[in-house]
């Protein structure tokens, strides 16, 4: 519950004028204004200039940052350290604050500023809430007036009443996300500050508070015309400076002399009080105009995170992020820099994704709602915090925040009320208190040292085991029990903690990891040790952190063993294998396939482990071998029967035996512990896969649908090459980059490779080479299970290039490879490209050699795409039309929209088959937005006087694909080569894609293409 703000306080020396000022006529207003300037000018001169101090409340010593983490003293202006600021804090007072950075969306603010600058009323009055950028407003309203070379003077409203000159600017950061700083004097050229008070008796008086506004007037119009008065933060204004603003308004016209002031909501105080009637005079009278700033909608919200994270974040993430900070522009940034400080937003491609944290958050930085928080006393501060804990305890938290604290629970309500007040919370119904902001709430829970946070977390659970209190939300609770830690009953709040972790699964991974963590330390028990570590094990290998996950396996292995049933050891030695494999670790895996590594367990479990080892390096003869050692393996009670089978039916099937596969497919009822759904989902999925790769879509697609599960219920990988082989490319991208993004630790291994040749495939035909070889990156990064699938996908990049040699090469030596390792998978496309590369050599003995290797495969496996291909090669080999003929016949019935074009090109290409279904071919291609296969298709079809439709549309298709191309860092020759154009012909249509786009060079048009802003 860690969330961070940027701001940051950068202190030196401040002053502050006396609060009241007794004047009784407009020559001592004239002397008070001149003593003020002079004071500004010369504040050391003042021996009683002080002011407010930002150390937190009076009465108390605790600094504004936590006691975690303290600032390092930096000497002046704000510094950056890794990429935070940071600032200093003495006893100096501060000469200039830097407002907390304010999110707020370019296009909402320049609306505001145009609705301004059209207003006509000599008060604008801008509104909102904590943190919604009003300071930000101004300084962009300064900028702008600078700009239009109007004079503008400024001030602001402190809490404790003072009214202080300022001059609002923007941060060197820029317009996005930029920090308005608001400077207090003396500003060099700057003319006697006007000031509107405080005046004593201006309230009581109103010849007092017209003598008052006059001088501020007079001020104000020595500036010449046009003069602009900015005030910030009304809301702290006194009852006598309010009389001198009304007084002042009513003696400005709007257009010569205008006033524009901020004002946060809700109010209290003398603005609660007497604002109300003040605005609704000056309202009955047109003198006021006002203006909301509203909270970030998701789509303001997408587009600022688009710009901060250069990339497009998925709606899981904009949902996260809006779900934390409400819209507003502090707390959204905050809320970003927390989960990316946290590792939780990962950028794969162009896109951004929510992913699981790999690190705790450093406790946050005082963002403006917590400084209102501080400047309601020590007292609210500390309710407050425990408020930040016990508010999903709904009437009972009252009395507990009272019982920790040792205060009243009337005087807990009354600070709680008093924080609704100024709208850091609100209250609903059943007494359920809530945080405006919930960032905030976390903030606030993260200034708790651990003493007071685990006081406040025990006396919550007691009070929920004793059914004094519910909670409705079971993550809090976990996370109450897991923070309470031994001040509570250790064996019940490790039951509550392992019981919440396994509902929560994937889909609260982090948390999951949280709760075991804190359950593995309170367990005294060995048996419920083990109980923890086993899913803790599992929740570190879906959380990204293989290490870790490691260590915890081989510590219920090695240490805790006796304590794990049967079923609990395979499991661990699963996660075990997984991963060594994820981290590359092929030396311990060989020595677990060798049986050179010993684990204290029995001759059963160290077989299973040998087959574990065995399929993970690839070696599937000795994975099924080793599973039939273990002869627990036909115990259909028990995990060891799933993974038995599961090795047996996929070790088959990769090794060209479909019958075991097929035989598992038809005896799905019969799949061991099929109840249990975690098992049930294992077996279904990898089912999927053995059918995927082998480009089975139809199958895959009855097998869900027999299992009643739709689509998006299969495993991610396997999503992905579904997507690819229905022709999606933009979904299988999309989702590759997503499993990329959530690392290794998602899905079963055989079916991530099969993944990753499907993406980089469809990325292939979208002209995006440079993705391709990062995901081909990143899959060798692991130990990836039927490796020569991913050699076969590079192929296909050396294919679009125009290096058919090197294509060539790169397909023999991956299936070679294979055959030695006794693989298959896959090798049918192989053959197929390599025939169709042999012929285009003018190879014709190759094309024989594939025309055997894939008649065999195709009788082996039985797969309608082994037997497509086996047609496919005897038609252009034989140049046998009527061969041709059944193979179109076949590619239709598979209902799989690219394979089929891609045949129709191919058969044409080698001139059996008709030119004109070459039309249909190019349909085909554009549902899947394959550029680069559509430009090669109309190569094609103007070779055979075949007529491209859609002039405009071609144009600007190949424009895209060009931009694409150039993005690519493609050289024109290479350009050439992969469009199957002259190079003077690419030099022709990037001329003309400059002129018509407005792009003057290669980089221009690559950050568009990147930063996905192309326009056409």
């Amino acid at each position: 519950m860690r969330f961070l703000d940027s701001g940051a306080l950068s202190c030196t020396g401040t002053v502050v004028v006396s609060r009241t000022a007794v004047i009784p006529d407009s020559a001592l207003v004239t002397k008070a204004t001149f003593w003020l300037t002079l004071r500004l000018s010369f504040p050391h001169s003042c021996p009683s200039a002080i002011g407010p101090s930002f150390r937190g409340p009076p009465g108390t010593q605790e600094n504004l940052y936590p006691p975690r983490w303290t600032p390092r003293a930096t000497g002046g202006c704000p510094k950056h350290r890794n990429g935070r600021t940071s600032g200093t804090i003495s006893d100096e007072r501060p000469l200039c604050t830097s407002a907390s950075r304010r999110f707020i969306d370019d296009d909402t603010v320049e609306d505001i500023l145009d609705a301004v600058g059209a207003a006509e009323t000599p008060l604008v009055l801008l509104t909102g809430f904590a943190g919604t950028g009003r300071t930000t407003a101004l300084a962009r309203l300064c900028e702008r007036y600078e700009t239009q070379r109007k004079h503008v003077s400024a001030m602001r409203f402190t809490s404790r009443g003072d009214v202080l000159p300022a001059k609002f600017s923007l941060s060197p950061a820029g317009r996005h996300g930029a920090a308005a700083t608001r400077l207090r004097g003396p500003v060099r050229d700057e003319p006697a500050w006007a000031t509107i008070g405080p005046v004593a008796g201006a309230a009581d008086e109103p010849a007092v508070a017209r003598r008052a506004a006059h001088a501020a007037a007079a001020a104000l119009r020595r500036a010449g015309d046009g003069t602009v008065l900015l005030i910030d933060d009304l809301q702290w204004i006194d009852r006598h400076s309010l009389a001198v603003l009304e007084a002042l308004i009513r003696m400005l016209d709007g257009r010569h002399l205008t006033c524009v002031g901020t004002l946060r909501v809700p109010v209290n105080g003398a603005a609660a009080h007497y604002g109300p009637d003040v605005l609704a005079r000056l309202r009955k009278e047109s003198l006021v105009h006002t203006l909301r700033l509203p909270p970030l909608d998701k789509g303001q919200m997408t587009d600022r995170l688009k710009n901060t994270l250069q990339a497009a974040p998925e709606p899981a993430l904009v949902d996260r992020v809006h779900t934390a900070s409400r819209g507003v522009y502090s707390a959204v940034r905050a809320a970003t820099e927390t989960l990316l400080r946290n590792g939780a937003i990962r950028v794969v491609g162009q896109s951004a994704f929510l992913v699981p944290g790999t690190a705790r958050a450093e406790p946050p930085l005082p963002a403006e709602c917590l400084q209102l928080v501080r400047e309601l006393g020590p007292t609210v501060w500390e309710s407050a915090k425990a408020l930040a804990w016990l508010f999903p305890l709904g009437d009972a938290a009252p009395r507990l925040a009272g019982a920790v604290l040792g205060i009243a629970e009337r005087e807990v309500l009354d600070h709680w009320e008093s924080l609704r007040r100024v709208g850091v919370v609100h209250r609903g119904t059943a007494a359920m208190w809530r945080f405006t902001i919930p960032l905030v709430g976390d903030a606030l829970a993260g200034f708790c040292g651990p003493y007071a946070s685990r006081g406040l977390a025990a006396a919550a659970v007691e009070a929920l085991w004793s059914s004094e209190a519910l909670c409705h939300d079971p993550d809090h609770r976990a996370n109450l029990v897991a923070e309470a830690g031994r001040l509570i009953d250790p064996a019940r709040g490790t039951e509550e903690l392992i019981g919440r972790a396994i509902e929560a699964g994937d889909a609260n991974v982090r948390s999951a990891v949280r709760w075991l963590e804190a359950a593995a330390d309170l367990a005294d028990d060995p048996a419920q040790r083990a109980n923890a570590l086993l899913p803790l094990a599992a929740a570190y290998l879906a959380y990204g952190d293989q290490e870790k996950s490691v260590r915890t396996a081989r510590l219920l292995l090695e240490g805790l063993e006796e304590h794990l049933g049967p079923d609990a050891v395979i499991e661990a030695q699963a996660l075990l294998v997984r991963g060594l494999g994820d981290l590359g670790d092929t030396e311990a895996l060989r020595d677990m396939a060798d049986g050179e590594l010993r684990l204290p367990c029995g001759a059963g479990e160290r077989a299973a482990l040998r087959s574990f080892a065995c399929a993970r390096l690839d070696r599937w003869m000795e994975a099924e071998r080793w599973s039939e050692a273990d002869g627990r393996a036909s115990q259909d009670g028990r995990a060891h029967a799933v993974f038995g089978r599961l090795i047996k039916a996929s070790g088959s099937l990769w090794q060209g035996r479909a019958e075991p596969f097929d035989q598992s497919l038809r005896d799905r009822e019969r799949w061991p512990l099929r109840a249990v759904a975690r098992y049930r989902f294992e077996q279904v999925d990898a089912h999927l896969t053995g059918l995927l790769v082998n480009g089975e879509l139809g199958r895959a697609e009855k097998l869900l649908a027999d299992e009643g599960l739709p689509l998006n219920g299969a495993g991610l990988a396997n999503r992905v090459m579904a997507a690819a082989l229905r022709g999606d490319f933009g979904s299988a991208t999309e989702l590759a980059c997503r499993f990329v993004a959530l690392g290794p630790g998602s899905g079963l291994f055989p079916a991530r490779t099969g993944m990753f040749h499907a993406a980089v495939s469809a990325l292939v035909s979208q002209g995006r080479f440079t993705a391709a070889r990062e995901l081909l990156t990143a899959a060798r990064k692991q130990t990836p299970a039927l490796a020569h699938l991913l050699d076969f996908a590079e192929s296909r990049i050396d294919q679009a290039l125009g290096d058919h040699r090197r294509a060539a090469e790169r397909l023999t030596t991956a299936l070679t490879a294979a055959e030695e390792r006794g693989l298959v998978v896959g090798c049918d496309t192989a053959y197929a490209e390599l025939a169709d590369l042999a012929l285009d050599a003018g190879d014709r003995k190759t094309a024989e050699r594939c025309l055997i290797v894939v008649d065999r495969l195709a009788h082996d496996l039985a797969t309608g795409r082994a037997t497509l291909l086996a047609l496919f090669i005897r038609a252009v080999v034989e140049h046998d039309p009527h061969v041709a003929a059944e193979c179109l016949r076949r590619a239709r019935s598979r209902n799989q929209p690219f394979e089929l074009s891609l045949t129709i090109a191919c058969l044409v290409k080698h001139g059996v088959a008709d030119p004109s279904l070459l039309r249909e071919a190019y349909e085909l291609m554009g549902d899947g937005d394959a550029l680069l296969h559509r430009a090669k298709a109309r190569n094609l079809m103007r070779e055979h006087g075949v007529a491209v439709p859609g002039r405009r549309e071609t144009t600007e298709e190949n424009e895209r694909l060009l931009a694409t191309l150039v993005a690519e860092g493609l050289s024109n020759k290479q350009i050439a080569t992969a469009l199957d154009l002259s190079e003077k012909s690419v030099e022709g249509r990037l001329s003309r894609l400059f002129s018509r786009s407005g792009y003057r060079s290669r980089i221009e048009i690559s950050t568009a293409v990147v930063n996905g802003e192309l326009n056409l």
